[in-house]
């Protein structure tokens, strides 16, 4: 019988990667720290975390690296009430971990630029009221036609007192991953890449990760993470895996699409 502890993207096993990231004596930075720090760590994760759904599971994960003195960085959506919870980003934030908003104005305001960063300003201004925002992050939106990440090309961030984008501040150095799809490998990213830059590690699963992090030849992680992918239980397991099993036949289907 195989045990629910075995399977991969459980709570469990993200502990065993942070376990693993604490043990190996890498230092912790968040968004924030990583652009504003003037000498990087020689050994240094970065753990972001885009919370699309289910804003609760963001505690289980965020109280997990808690213990392992893991300072990590979560982006929270605004499009309704059940996905902005300002007690549970307050309570991330208390953890000492940074909040940032997990931004998809352009889908919202259907590509209309000007529409679209009124409501950038006006959905910023609740996060700043429950702490000081200094990053943010697109939303993907596979589905949609718009790139959120656009908006910048016609706007500057900056001007809202943001000093940087989970995507496009990013230096070519870093070792990027994401669980995007249920896997560590790219296979089902559309979005959840940063532009023009290569993949430069490969890794499946996340005892493939926990082992590249043990076998001390990479000085650097940038993790992606999306915390309702991550079970508490055998039944979330069967559900979180059910429901990617459809998102990535949407997205296998749409890339063929966008082909024709």
């Amino acid at each position: 019988m195989i045990r629910y502890n075995q399977f991969d993207f459980t709570l469990d096993k993200f502990q065993q990667l942070c376990m693993s990231l604490d043990e190996n004596n890498y230092s912790s930075l968040t968004m924030e720290e990583y652009l504003t720090t003037n000498s990087l760590p020689e050994k240094y994760i970065m753990m972001r975390h885009d919370i699309d759904r289910n804003p609760s599971k963001a505690l289980e994960t965020a109280r997990i690296e808690q213990e392992y003195d893991i300072k990590a960085t979560y982006y929270f959506r605004t499009v309704n009430d059940n996905l902005f919870c300002p007690e549970i980003i307050s309570e991330v934030n208390e953890m000492g971990h940074e909040i940032g908003y997990h931004y998809e104005v352009l889908n919202e305001c259907k590509g209309n630029y000007e529409d679209a960063i009124k409501l950038f300003e006006k959905n910023l201004k609740k996060f700043n009221d429950l702490g000081n925002v200094k990053t943010v992050c697109m939303h993907g939106q596979p589905l949609s036609k718009y790139d959120n990440r656009d908006i910048w090309k016609k706007y500057d961030y900056r001007a809202f007192g943001v000093i940087g984008e989970a995507y496009l501040s990013i230096d070519d150095s870093v070792n990027y991953l994401c669980d995007t799809g249920r896997n560590w490998n790219f296979d089902h990213c559309l979005r959840d890449y940063i532009p023009n830059k290569k993949e430069s590690i490969h890794v499946n699963s996340t005892d493939d990760l926990i082992e590249l992090v043990e076998s001390g030849d990479i000085s650097n992680f940038y993790l992606l993470t999306h915390p309702e992918r991550w079970s508490a239980n055998g039944f979330e397991w069967v559900l979180f895996y059910s429901k990617d099993i459809v998102i990535n036949l949407g997205k296998r289907v749409l890339r063929v699409a966008r082909t024709w």
